[in-house]
């Protein structure tokens, strides 16, 4: 048994192991295996090897980074896993988890950092708690939406009779639209609450966008607002529920109008790669707040005063069931992007 753990590799081990190694002396890297050049998306390990480890580690961590070093190098200790961030060299954000166990060398106390990435599993325990979150707020509109909708059906038949009574009573027309948004507010979580049975079948996408641009025919004319749909010249058939895409287009078209404040222009491109049909609604309105970007399709995060996020919720969810995505691309007063990816 020992002959043959004297033959062992111990430095080939660590170069081929999946889970990135470094080895610092006091916060400086001597050694870093290939899988850190890959984790950090390093050209070769001269782009870490003599450079500080801060350098590669997010800021709001660099303190209990310090911290911990100090328990593995001066008191000999090993820390325990712990969740932190890192940065790659394009600058890109990724979730690890990092270890630390003291590693003696030439009568010298080093560190053995040990790092895993799990930002796809951060990515799938996010899409989790969405998807609680839902059923959460689908459970919760199940119970209330029925409730709230009978007085409003009475509060809107006597308002209309009063308004009658008096046709300008200003009052009762900003009481009615107040209703108004109320009633979209239940109408959205009364659709989170009930999920739609998908009917996928080979549709063509064009007729359907047109269809949903035409649904806004009165609402541009008062916002003079234009909207041009730039297209193949050929026929954009994927496989999709042609009424819920109809909504995904409607939810992002009333978005893209009500973002826009007067003399506007809304662009919807869709074009085809070998893979995939991209659409892309690129509007000339306010923009969304660069701290909201990364939130956008979560339950309650919007960028209007009187929104709920539920419509692109929605959206979203709906994408994501035709196994697409969504990016955004926005800057706050030049407008924003949505650019829809779905297989073909």
């Amino acid at each position: 048994m020992n002959a043959v753990i004297d033959k062992l590799n111990f430095h080939e081990l660590m170069e081929n192991s999946l889970n990135s190694h470094l080895v610092l002396d006091n916060r400086n890297v001597v050694y870093a295996n290939m899988a850190t050049i890959e984790l950090l998306s390093l050209n070769s390990k001269r782009d870490i090897i003599n450079q500080s480890f801060d350098l590669f580690l997010h800021q709001d961590f660099h303190s209990i980074c310090k911290e911990r070093l100090k328990r593995v190098i001066e008191y000999k200790e090993s820390v325990p896993l712990m969740e932190q961030k890192m940065i790659q060299l394009d600058g890109k954000i990724i979730d690890v988890e990092i270890t630390a166990t003291p590693y003696s060398h030439a009568e010298k106390t080093l560190a053995q950092v040990i790092i895993k990435d799990i930002t796809e599993k951060k990515e799938i325990q996010n899409k989790i708690m969405q998807t609680e979150k839902l059923s959460l707020i689908g459970e919760l509109a199940a119970g209330i939406v029925h409730e709230i909708r009978n007085p409003l059906t009475s509060i809107r038949g006597f308002l209309q009779l009063l308004k009658n009574d008096f046709p300008k009573n200003e009052y009762a027309d900003i009481v009615l639209t107040e209703l108004k948004q109320i009633e979209n507010i239940t109408n959205e979580l009364l659709h989170l609450s009930k999920p739609k049975q998908t009917n996928f079948r080979r549709i063509d996408l064009i007729p359907i966008i047109q269809e949903s641009i035409n649904l806004f025919g009165t609402k541009t004319l008062k916002r003079n607002v234009e909207i041009f749909l730039e297209k193949c010249s050929e026929k954009i058939y994927i496989q999709g529920d042609k009424t819920q895409l109809k909504q995904v287009f409607l939810n992002l078209l009333k978005n893209a109008i009500e973002s826009i404040s007067d003399n506007g222009k809304i662009h919807i491109n869709v074009i085809k790669t070998r893979d995939d049909v991209r659409i892309s609604v690129r509007d000339n309105g306010t923009g969304i707040p660069r701290r909201l970007i990364d939130s956008i399709g979560k339950s309650f995060i919007t960028n209007k005063p009187e929104g709920t996020g539920l419509g692109l919720m929605v959206t979203y969810n709906i994408i994501e069931s035709h196994n697409g995505r969504i990016l955004i691309d926005s800057e706050e007063g030049k407008g924003t992007v949505f650019t829809i990816e779905i297989p073909k």
